[in-house]
Formats: structure tokens, sequence, C-alpha cells
């Protein structure tokens, strides 16, 4: 398959995925534009899915580390090694999630139990006292 087939075939089934349901979805497409893919080494079906892989592990990384890897050597890695890359770093940002939503719920319960402390302090208080009520006897006001 040819580098423009491609890019065709991914926006005609993006825009098939919009066309289920206008409304609520949208999306970008790809460039068809082969100048504008030469321009940045993108010849090859093969060069586009490395670029994308690239691309995605640019990004995800980011998300994961907070920092970019400038550190990588993205030129002497297959696609296969591009494509590890993304697995692991999607796991990464998997766990991430579980592990957000498990302080999440934690804070949750804490506060929980803090508004329990709160209130079985509150109600082990002594009403309070009305002064003015204690100290008058009948005549003394």
């Amino acid at each position: 398959m040819t580098l423009a087939a491609h890019l065709a075939a991914l926006n005609a089934k993006t825009l098939a995925w919009i066309a289920e349901d206008p409304d609520n979805r949208w999306a970008g497409l790809y460039v068809e534009d082969l100048a504008h893919w030469a321009e940045i080494g993108v010849l090859t079906v093969r060069d586009f899915q490395r670029y994308e892989l690239q691309s995605l592990v640019w990004e995800m990384y980011k998300d994961v580390t907070g920092i970019r890897p400038r550190h990588m050597d993205f030129d002497s890695m297959t696609l296969e090694d591009l494509q590890c890359e993304v697995d692991y770093l999607d796991r990464e940002m998997q766990a991430s999630i579980e592990r957000e939503a498990e302080w999440d719920r934690q804070e949750e319960e804490y506060r929980l139990e803090q508004e329990a402390e709160r209130a079985a302090w509150l109600a082990e208080q002594p009403e309070p006292i009305d002064y003015v009520a204690c100290k008058h006897q009948d005549g003394w006001l």
C-alpha cells in the first residue's frame, strides 16, 4: 500500500467514525499532501508508522515522567522497540491512574472519618449555659 492510499484510508475511517454520531464526535484528519510528509522524511507507510510511534512516545513519556525523552536515540530504535516503549508507557499511565484513584479514595475516606470524629466530638460537648437564665431567681431581677 502506498503512503497516499494509507493516509486516505485512515482519513476515511475517521470520517466514518464521525458520521456515526456527528453531533458528539469530531477528530482531526491527516494531511494527504505527500510533499508535506516528504519534508519531514516520511516517504513510506513504514516511515509513517515510525513517525506516529515516535510522536506517541514523545508525548506519553512527558505525561508519565514530566520530562521530554531527549535522551532517547529514536534513530537507532526499531518499530518493535518503539512499540515496546509505547506499551510500557501505557502500562505506567494506567498504573498512575490507578494510584491516583486509590489516593482519591483514601482521601475521601479520611475526610469522612474526620467529619464523623468532629460530629462525635460536638455531640459530647455540654449544652451551652445561659448564664442570665441560671442566675435568675424570682425577685433578683
